[in-house]
């Protein structure tokens, strides 16, 4: 489970923007890590939405969402660090490599960057784990939880993939990595529905670009950013009570099913189902417009009648 990367993406407040932006660091253990933090120019009409994004993505990565909702919302978008630093597997000792918990201390300092009132928290793909926890460990200062591509585990495809890049990370190859680019594509879009809508493949044409040009095996890149820990409990045992809940998936994913976000959103006291028509895995770049428009109607207590997406009760 992953997302886009940053150069996706990527746009500059301007003077004449609603918006200000700050990025600043966050002091956390020895890994202080970046933090973009965007401020409505008027009187906020909510409160702040911790953005955690999946895999390969980082703070600049959001810049629709940013445009669609930073007149309206205080967002803050941290990096947060990687599971382990990049490079050849077992190079560093095993209690240098952070898990979910720690992952999930980290946002909520991030989170404190705009004050310790209550907050939203929106977690996308593999930020899900972390946002589900925010949400089970401290539903006093959560508004709002808001969930897109989750699954209880990774399915048997993206498994295959997670050990592929451990296996590449161990023994890593030479440059360009178009092979290992073209894996991550085929898995995170579904080529099948993009055969019919032009928005799928638009996202899956410009996430291979990125990809295929990065200085780093991307595949190694994700298994160290947030990949393995996929394979140990990314969903907790407990659930979540206490905190107003939207799961979302785009009807066409297919390494975040709609059944795997059901059955995310079941686990959760009165959590809604969103089913989004016409998008896959990467539903916030394929329908941005209507994806923020959830966010915003869902954050303010307004009817979730957003075009072309179906609510439900798990």
């Amino acid at each position: 489970m992953t997302a886009a990367p940053a150069a996706l993406a990527t746009a500059p407040a301007f003077a004449d923007t609603p918006f200000t932006t700050d990025d600043r660091p966050v002091a956390w253990r020895n890994r202080d890590f970046p933090c973009r933090v965007l401020r409505p120019r008027a009187a906020p009409a909510s409160v702040p939405l911790l953005v955690l994004g999946g895999g390969l993505q980082d703070r600049r990565s959001w810049a629709r969402l940013e445009r669609r909702l930073g007149h309206r919302h205080p967002l803050v978008i941290p990096d947060l660090p990687p599971a382990r630093t990049p490079g050849r597997a077992g190079d560093r000792p095993r209690r240098d490599h952070l898990g979910w918990d720690d992952l999930t201390d980290a946002a909520l300092h991030a989170a404190d960057q705009t004050g310790p009132g209550p907050f939203a928290v929106l977690g996308v793909s593999s930020g899900y784990p972390v946002a589900y926890r925010l949400a089970q460990r401290h539903p006093e200062r959560l508004t709002h939880l808001l969930l897109f591509g989750a699954a209880p585990r990774p399915g048997p495809r993206l498994r295959t993939l997670i050990h592929e890049g451990l296996a590449r990370e161990a023994a890593p190859g030479p440059g360009p990595h178009r092979e290992a680019a073209g894996r991550l594509v085929d898995l995170l879009t579904n080529p099948r529905a993009g055969a019919d809508l032009l928005m799928i493949r638009a996202a899956a044409r410009m996430l291979r670009n990125q990809l295929t040009a990065s200085p780093q095996d991307p595949l190694a890149r994700y298994v160290a950013d947030r990949g393995q820990l996929l394979l140990d409990d990314p969903l907790p045992a407990g659930g979540v009570t206490g905190v107003r809940t939207l799961v979302g998936v785009g009807a066409h994913d297919s390494v975040t099913t709609v059944e795997d976000n059901r059955a995310v959103a079941a686990t959760i006291e009165h959590a809604t189902l969103a089913v989004m028509r016409d998008a896959d895995h990467l539903l916030h770049m394929e329908r941005d417009a209507d994806f923020a428009d959830l966010i915003s109607r869902f954050l303010h207590r307004r009817p979730l009648t957003t075009p072309g997406t179906l609510v439900t009760r798990p």
